[in-house]
């Protein structure tokens, strides 16, 4: 069933099956770690936000596979349309956002709230990947190669970070390692840096959750230096599920701990997958992750520039927030509000991880027809027209 599946998806099948994988054992994981959540809220249907995420992650799917299945250039020509929407929409987010958890990060439309930041992390990639690749001729130059980069970032992660400073740092480091493969000067992504540093300043003296961010990185020192120190409950809980899971795991569905982690079906989840799996478990997920990467930065070597760009920015999106959540769950990071990629149950942000992903397989598909031997060149004046 899966070979006649495979058969008839495009583009690079081994991430399809890291995909699958991957939606499986989130599947395995929520259906878990929202038994406690199910009695709380309704009456014991353990089936409830099963059946909720199994639908959302049907829809991921499907979006993704109708989106690897346009081409990518045609995100070169939407891109600035993409910022018209998604700078408003960052700034709405500031100004009159929906809060949740004390972080105004949300936005609600029709009823449905969604995170802007999330649109906000292929809007960046995709027009990061254009504008690099136009500026190939000049990537070296700083005011014509670097300069039109620095501005989208630092716009971009500077609207995201009041309201979600994890997020933001981690699309910054994202926009490095693009840059970086574009070929932009070291010492110039050394002055990124030391912007980044200058902007953390003024937010952790200007900011409203600034008294948040000094309480999380205060308890994440204490940790290793208080002999005294009494970690949070969340913490806790987390580091519980962790040590009882041992090498193998309890077992499917035989989590203990998520009857009292909170969260632990959302940033947290990666706690009861290495209880009941053990660090055989959470290994395995973590070289999925890492498949995962290895495999979009491959079609980036057989990808024209926009196409490398776009493939390797955003599996390093993907990657980095997934290893920023485990590092937070494992107790190696400070606490953020990252969820965990595709396994996490959450809204919308399986739907754009979904929408990256159906974009990483268009890359991988049109590599595909380079290796063939088809004309697979990428012509300035027809991708780039809205520019």
């Amino acid at each position: 069933m899966l070979t006649w599946i495979l058969h008839r998806l495009k583009g690079d099948k081994i991430i399809w099956i890291l995909v699958i994988l991957i939606a499986m054992v989130s599947l395995l994981s929520i259906y878990s770690a929202t038994s406690a959540l199910s009695f709380r809220l309704r009456g014991g249907d353990t089936e409830y936000f099963l059946m909720r995420h199994l639908i959302l992650l049907g829809l991921g799917l499907v979006v993704m596979y109708a989106v690897h299945l346009v081409n990518y250039r045609t995100l070169a020509r939407i891109s600035n349309l993409m910022l018209l929407i998604t700078i408003p929409l960052l700034l709405y987010t500031i100004i009159g956002g929906s809060e949740i958890n004390k972080a105004a990060r949300w936005v609600t439309i029709f009823g449905t709230s969604f995170q802007p930041s999330d649109l906000a992390k292929l809007t960046l990639v995709i027009y990061l990947a254009k504008i690099l690749t136009m500026r190939q001729d000049v990537i070296k130059d700083f005011q014509e190669g670097f300069l039109p980069a620095l501005f989208w970032v630092v716009i971009i992660c500077g609207l995201i970070a009041p309201a979600d400073l994890s997020t933001a740092a981690m699309m910054f480091m994202a926009s490095l390692m693009v840059m970086f493969v574009a070929g932009i000067d070291v010492k110039y992504l050394v002055v990124l840096v030391a912007v980044a540093v200058f902007g953390l300043v003024v937010l952790v003296n200007t900011a409203k959750r600034a008294s948040t961010w000094e309480s999380r990185w205060s308890n994440y020192v204490e940790r290793f230096t208080d002999e005294q120190y009494k970690a949070s409950d969340q913490t806790a809980q987390a580091n519980i599920a962790i040590a009882s899971g041992g090498l193998l795991g309890k077992g499917v569905g035989k989590s203990h701990q998520r009857n009292f982690l909170p969260n632990a079906y959302a940033d947290f989840v990666y706690a009861i997958i290495i209880e009941e799996y053990g660090l055989v478990g959470g290994g395995v997920v973590i070289v999925l992750y890492l498949l995962l990467l290895f495999r979009a930065v491959s079609i980036a070597t057989v990808s024209k520039t926009f196409g490398a760009l776009l493939a390797s920015g955003l599996a390093f999106m993907i990657v980095l927030q997934a290893m920023m959540n485990m590092g937070v769950t494992v107790g190696i990071l400070p606490v953020t509000g990252l969820p965990l990629p595709m396994i996490s149950m959450g809204g919308t942000s399986v739907l754009f991880t979904c929408i990256s992903l159906g974009i990483i397989l268009s890359v991988s598909r049109e590599a595909g027809k380079n290796l063939s031997g088809t004309d697979n060149h990428f012509p300035k004046r027809m991708a780039f027209s809205a520019s």
